[in-house]
């Protein structure tokens, strides 16, 4: 098997018409995908069974409540292809997303993961936009002490490369980011395609609005772009953004915008 999906879910009941029509329509047709249902307390568990025995490529697993790093790290561990898809239950992939990046990953055998454009769909702030972060390793390890530039859900990586860095890390917080710093530091290469290739939803059920109050997640945000700038050598002038992040939440609402695409550097248009 050359391509594994890979998905953790906790609760994700209302989420059915969103990954599952997505994953099982793409026009790359041979994965297998790998879910693993982090505890549900829902039907979720029995959902997905129902799902699996439609559709022999979807293999569920239940291991109790892991938690999404260790959840997450448990489905890469059973997932037997070289390339890695992350999916989150409540986002969209458009049909293409597949076959683009594995297309994209076997043509360049030195980039570790790649990504692309896409919609965010901001459901706290009413947002609606395309965002299009840099595609190029160069510019990507730079954006990394800006701001997350890339859409974790919307992923395509090496199995390989996961194991070199030793997974993901187990933390509770801002676990893409991290996984993204350990893959430069290895020498491994990151890219985005430069085509929007799927939706990303931003709610106030998802697990990270669900576990961290908005000012603690910034302050996270902050360390691990100093965390960025540290260990992947950037200019230490970069200090002002995560700086920056602990201002940020006290900006209203209908500044962060402006913030976000003048100073901050993040390339979006409306949609």
């Amino acid at each position: 098997m050359k391509v594994s999906v890979v998905t953790t879910v906790y609760n994700g009941e209302p989420y059915f018409d969103r990954a599952v029509p997505s994953i099982l329509g793409q026009t790359y047709k041979a994965f297998e995908w790998i879910i693993v249902d982090d505890g549900s307390t829902d039907n979720t568990q029995k959902l997905l069974e129902g799902i699996a025995k439609r559709d022999k490529r979807v293999r569920v697993f239940n291991f109790g409540r892991l938690g999404f790093a260790r959840a997450l790290n448990k489905a890469v561990e059973l997932a037997t292809g070289e390339f890695i898809v992350r999916q989150d239950f409540d986002d969209i992939s458009y049909p293409n997303r597949i076959e683009k990046q594995v297309a994209f990953l076997e043509a360049h055998p030195d980039v570790g993961a790649v990504g692309s454009f896409y919609i965010l769909v901001d459901q706290n702030r009413s947002e609606r936009y395309v965002r299009q972060p840099p595609t190029h390793h160069e510019e990507l390890v730079k954006a990394m002490a800006r701001y997350i530039p890339f859409a974790h859900t919307l992923m395509t990586f090496r199995k390989i490369a996961w194991q070199q860095v030793g997974g993901y890390p187990e933390v509770s917080n801002i676990v893409d980011l991290r996984f993204w710093i350990r893959l430069a530091v290895a020498g491994w290469k990151l890219a985005n395609i430069p085509e929007v290739l799927g939706e990303h939803f931003v709610h106030p059920h998802s697990y990270w609005h669900r576990n961290f109050r908005y000012v603690t997640r910034q302050l996270e945000l902050a360390a691990v772009q100093w965390q960025a700038i540290r260990e992947l050598h950037l200019p230490k002038w970069m200090v002002i953004y995560p700086l920056g992040r602990l201002i940020y939440p006290f900006i209203p609402n209908s500044s962060k915008r402006f913030v976000r695409r003048v100073l901050g550097g993040s390339k979006e248009s409306d949609v």
